[in-house]
């Protein structure tokens, strides 16, 4: 088996828990909207 043909085998079995997940478009539309903005490091002082 080739990569390429592994890669669509993972992207379906991935595609498929989430339908029976029942995780919809408008989920993921709000994970990839969050503010993308690195944290702060922490300071110990």
């Amino acid at each position: 088996m080739q990569k390429k043909e592994a890669a669509v085998r993972l992207g379906s079995f991935l595609a498929s828990i989430g339908r029976e997940a029942g995780v919809r478009d408008q989920d993921i539309a709000v994970l990839q909207s969050r503010d993308q903005t690195p944290a702060e490091a922490m300071s110990f002082e």
